[in-house]
């Protein structure tokens, strides 16, 4: 009988089953919080990595335990539907997507005033008084404007509208990660990777993030659209424009996906680069009429970069790289951001200044190497676009490590990509070291809301900073050892020629 049962449950995925069902425990005991932050912050952690370390365990298991789909799918729906329960409390950015998307409604830029203008008196609401930041203008991009719209169009000024939107575009973006991992023939369970991913989940269905889920949304998608044209030869063009104008719209929407673009330049070629160009500027151009562009000037958040110019210039939080460098410059220990009126504006521009030109060069630097790669005469189609899918990987991952603002929504980015990480079909890769770096920041950076725990004296911890990257930087270098390993073997043979062409 005993055994009957363990065949049972083994043949409904074992461990993976029994993960599974300690996730959506462990988030069904924040339900009766009245709220994930504040004290109540160290009851959400506990919970949080509680269903995390099960995560783990069925991530590490993906091969082994017999897990169906619908399984899969059926806990991924009932984790999020847990997470809408308790009071949405993580991030109050979703007062901004309701003040933005009420002033659409009435015909008012969103980027010509600060939110606490007496010129939008006329326009007052209850939520208004909620919105953070309330001196500038609106920092998302129009793309992002068109969701707030949307939204609000639909249930006005409530925030489980937008948690209700986010979780929709959530599960949208895992359907479209499970089918191109079909087309491409990579294990379908992968997609728990993102599905049960506690940081999607959260800041998704809890933290109503739907910028960011329309954004992920959006370049996912693309990819998408560039695995179905092999199957519509004869719409090329057709779905060619779809990639560019989904593309288009997710750098309209954070401006982060741009760094993905040198990906794309050897298939787009001019025609195809000058068009999504062209969408993005007429489109800043359209709201930039009456608000301005914000681009110089003071930076009082007016604009449509306004906001932006003061986020590039002046936001610190939980960084990495760039928290060491600028602390390294300006020698003044601090946990958090350095202050400007200690140390003055040299350190911190040239600190922003050497981690962007990073960013960047990296960006370049996998374009380039894209472009080797996706060649005919390299692979097929299919193949050489999952190369695409799989280098994005290095450009997000390069911003999170040197940024100098790392919330915990922003490493959304990066999940959808990893299931692609999977080994495809017959191949043998070592490739899918790199899931896990990126799967423990995911769930390191959580730590990050303990920033919160007193609303009186928000501060960041050194501690914390050191277990949310320094295992991922360890994690990166045991990924890569094979290459490096491989690498060190290459100029050692290269010196041990030479030497003999000396002796020679």
């Amino acid at each position: 009988m005993n055994s009957q049962i363990f065949l049972k449950i083994r043949a409904w995925g074992g461990v993976s089953l029994f993960a599974g069902i300690i996730i959506a425990i462990s988030l069904t005991f924040l339900i009766p919080l009245p709220n994930l932050r504040g004290p109540q912050v160290i009851a959400f952690l506990a919970s949080y990595l509680i269903a995390a370390a099960a995560y783990l365990i069925a991530v590490f298991r993906l091969d082994r335990d017999n897990l169906s789909i619908s399984i899969i799918w059926g806990f991924a729906i009932l984790f999020r539907l847990v997470f809408l329960f308790t009071e949405q409390s993580l991030s109050d950015d979703v007062y901004r997507f309701i003040w933005d998307g009420n002033l659409l409604r009435q015909g008012i830029n969103p980027y010509a005033q600060a939110v606490n203008s007496p010129l939008l008196d006329s326009y007052e609401n209850p939520l208004r008084a909620l919105v953070n930041h309330n001196w500038m203008a609106s920092p998302y991009l129009p793309a992002a404007q068109l969701i707030f719209l949307s939204v609000n169009g639909l249930i006005p000024e409530s925030v489980f509208s937008f948690q209700l939107a986010s979780v929709f575009l959530d599960l949208l973006i895992g359907w479209l990660v499970f089918d191109s991992l079909k087309r491409l023939s990579i294990p379908l369970v992968g997609v728990l990777i993102y599905l049960w991913n506690p940081l999607i989940i959260s800041e998704f269905a809890n933290g109503a993030h739907v910028v960011d889920a329309w954004m992920v949304l959006l370049v996912i998608l693309a990819f998408w659209l560039m695995i179905q044209t092999l199957n519509f030869p004869r719409r090329e063009n057709l779905f060619n424009f779809g990639v560019i104008l989904a593309m288009a719209a997710a750098t309209l929407t954070k401006g982060l996906p741009a760094l993905l673009v040198p990906i794309f330049l050897k298939r787009w070629r001019w025609k195809w680069s000058l068009l999504y160009l062209g969408i993005i500027f007429g489109t800043l151009s359209a709201f930039a009429i009456g608000a301005g562009w914000g681009i110089i000037g003071p930076l009082n958040g007016v604009g449509v970069f306004g906001a932006m110019r003061i986020f590039m210039s002046w936001w610190n939080f939980n960084s990495s790289i760039y928290h060491w460098l600028e602390v390294g410059l300006s020698g003044y220990r601090t946990p958090g951001a350095v202050p400007i009126e200690a140390v003055g504006q040299e350190p911190i521009l040239i600190a922003r200044l050497l981690t962007s030109s990073v960013i960047i060069l990296v960006s370049l630097l996998t374009g380039w190497w894209a472009w080797r790669m996706d060649s005919p005469q390299r692979a097929n189609y299919l193949t050489r676009t999952l190369t695409l899918i799989r280098l994005s990987i290095i450009p997000i991952g390069a911003y999170l490590l040197f940024t100098h603002t790392v919330h915990p929504w922003y490493v959304v980015f990066i999940l959808p990509f990893l299931p692609f990480l999977l080994p495809r079909g017959d191949e043998v890769s070592q490739i899918k070291r790199f899931i896990w770096p990126w799967l423990y920041l995911s769930i390191a950076v959580a730590l990050s809301y303990l920033t919160y725990f007193d609303p009186n004296d928000l501060r960041e911890y050194d501690i914390v900073r050191l277990l949310e990257y320094i295992p991922v930087f360890i994690l990166l270098i045991w990924a890569g050892w094979p290459w490096i390993h491989q690498g060190f073997i290459f100029i050692f043979d290269r010196g041990m020629r030479w030497e003999r062409i000396k002796r020679r």
